[in-house]
């Protein structure tokens, strides 16, 4: 089973790399996304993008990925960024380094302790990280549609920076490369939400030198028209006086 996902992993990264998209659970699109930033000037400081442990318990439908499958999908999802804009770290590099400089293995702790401990580090890996959220039902017929979210933080500040869901079809079959797929609609609208903070940083800055120009032009103005004012008066006084 598991040598078998990672061959649909293999080829559907290939598939998703040359555009090629026939799999029945893309039918329809991967589904509805919403997203909801919290902090632009931290989400253009991030360079290098950490994928933490996810929040999955695992499938509730036949053909769904098991939660030992949940990084590799993840990190397969970068792929989207095709132009290595930013430089992506998995979570067991993270633990790796983390044990060999702490000697703390993360891989054997309980969950929450794991993660007090990847927080505490993370900042020395990685300007931002990325926490996966998966709810997938508790069984195939209770008619709960796949949600995903993503959680990004700043890694020095353990602060939510942008948070990103992606409703999936309910028609959509939860196979490894559904989920390969929203995970590289999180990754391609990260990028783009950099490029649209940008943007607006830019527009913003330009709006306020306009309003400088302009205020600076109303004062030159302003002090132009007293002066003229000014000199009527003293010409006025100096008629008057002869």
């Amino acid at each position: 089973m598991k040598r078998g996902l990672q061959l649909l992993l293999m080829l559907c990264v290939f598939m998703l790399g040359t555009q090629i998209s026939f799999a029945a659970g893309l039918i329809g699109g991967t589904g509805v996304s919403d997203e909801r930033i919290y902090d632009g000037d931290s989400i253009l400081k991030v360079k290098t993008l950490a994928v933490a442990d996810s929040i999955y318990n695992g499938p509730t439908t036949a053909g769904e990925p098991e939660i030992d499958d949940l990084p590799d999908i993840l990190m397969a999802g970068t792929l989207a960024d095709k132009k290595n804009v930013l430089t992506y770290v998995s979570y067991r590099d993270v633990c790796q380094n983390i044990k060999m400089s702490s000697h703390i293995d993360i891989l054997r702790l309980e969950r929450r302790k794991a993660m007090a401990e990847y927080r505490s580090a993370i900042s020395s890996y990685a300007d931002a990280y990325v926490v996966t959220t998966v709810s997938n039902g508790t069984n195939m017929n209770d008619g709960t549609r796949l949600n995903v979210f993503f959680d990004v933080y700043d890694a020095r500040t353990n602060k939510v920076i942008y948070a990103y869901r992606k409703l999936a079809p309910k028609s959509a079959v939860r196979d490894a490369v559904l989920y390969t797929e929203i995970a590289r609609d999180f990754f391609s609208d990260f990028l783009k939400v950099q490029e649209r903070v940008q943007e607006d940083k830019e527009k913003e800055a330009k709006a306020v030198l306009k309003l400088e120009k302009d205020a600076a032009k109303k004062a030159a103005k302003e002090a132009k028209e007293a002066k003229e004012a000014e000199r009527a008066v003293q010409e006025e006084q100096k008629t008057a006086a002869k």
